[in-house]
């Protein structure tokens, strides 16, 4: 039986779903203490164990923000899985009676969402600037004041979301050897790409020197999974002995070592678990969804284009083979990453 109002799903070590050889982590430390903040600048709405959301959940760290967190499961909870945890979607319907003050910040019943007084609003990226504009700390702006540099910061986190994030999604879901292997040939160039893009590390470890910035915040979430759950389901390893992946973990080391992001890190095993129906791909949500769809289109033209191929007496030649696989892949990217743009359920 899957139970979606009278059981909840494992936050905390000593919760009835927590699995004994779980560690909590540090995230889980800092939500223990945010959940109970009364009087907040912010109402922070947003999942553990969501990358997006995490984006939101750095920014207000780092701008030292007195914010309350307010968990939001939008899945189903189902007692056979560690934890409680699967990826399977919680109608908007059942959403809104769950969380009604989320659903009003967000209407589409996706995390992140954030209130300030009056103030609702959500997705990812654009809660990262209103954090940074709105709350003034001793922390330096996320966000140049500097035209070139701002625009500059943006165009390398979306290089992000579209050139490594949507691989190793692609690689995350995919079950044939085939496909996984050309969505890793895109993530590594996708790495070394925007590692080429950073400030030289003799002027600091991120990705503008020695300033951190909103690339950070955005790609830092990723990066971490990268390591973490693509390591675990898919054997993700970079390069050792190359000069970009070397620049790459570097910046990781400063990230994950940054306060800001030190805090949001929560359990390892407990991540890896709460994306197992990915790797199986047994996940609904709206996120799941678009991505086998994107997949499922990118086959059926790749299929498309092989018969006629076939109708006009083309060789199945390798370099026509290749070509054919090669676009596959370039059309389930394309698609990925106008889903990859949106915010996580």
């Amino acid at each position: 039986t899957i139970h979606t109002k009278r059981m909840n799903a494992a936050l905390f070590c000593g919760d009835d779903l927590w699995l004994p050889a779980w560690q909590e982590g540090r995230g889980e430390h800092t939500l223990k203490y945010r959940m109970t903040v009364q009087d907040p600048e912010l109402i922070l709405y947003s999942s553990w164990f969501c990358p997006f959301a995490q984006r939101a959940w750095i920014a207000a760290e780092e701008k030292c923000v007195n914010y309350r967190w307010e968990e939001i499961n939008p899945y189903q909870v189902d007692p056979r899985q560690p934890g409680g945890y699967t990826k399977k979607q919680l109608p908007l319907a059942e959403k809104k009676m769950l969380y009604p003050q989320f659903v009003q910040a967000s209407p589409k019943g996706l995390v992140p969402a954030v209130q300030c007084g009056d103030e609702l609003l959500a997705e990812s990226q654009p809660i990262i600037e209103y954090i940074d504009l709105k709350f003034q700390s001793s922390a330096p702006r996320l966000c140049s004041d500097d035209p070139y540099e701002r625009a500059r910061t943006r165009i390398w986190a979306d290089y992000a979301n579209d050139k490594i994030q949507r691989p190793y999604y692609r690689m995350l879901v995919e079950q044939s050897e085939e496909a996984r292997q050309l969505a890793y040939a895109d993530l590594i160039e996708g790495c070394k790409t925007f590692s080429r893009a950073m400030a030289p590390a003799t002027q600091g470890p991120f990705f503008m020197g020695d300033r951190f910035s909103y690339t950070d915040v955005s790609f830092a979430p990723f990066f971490q999974r990268i390591l973490v759950v693509g390591s675990h389901y898919r054997q993700i390893s970079l390069p050792q002995d190359d000069a970009d992946i070397t620049r790459l973990m570097h910046w990781w080391d400063a990230c994950k070592n940054r306060k800001s992001i030190a805090n949001t890190l929560v359990s390892s095993e407990r991540l890896i678990s709460s994306y197992s129906n990915y790797a199986e791909n047994k996940a609904t949500s709206d996120f799941a969804q678009g991505l086998m769809s994107s997949l499922s289109a990118s086959t059926r033209a790749s299929s498309s284009l092989a018969a006629t191929a076939a109708a006009k007496n083309v060789a199945a030649s390798p370099s026509v083979i290749l070509s054919l696989t090669a676009f596959t892949g370039f059309l389930a990217g394309l698609a990925i990453g106008m889903i990859a743009r949106r915010p996580s359920s």
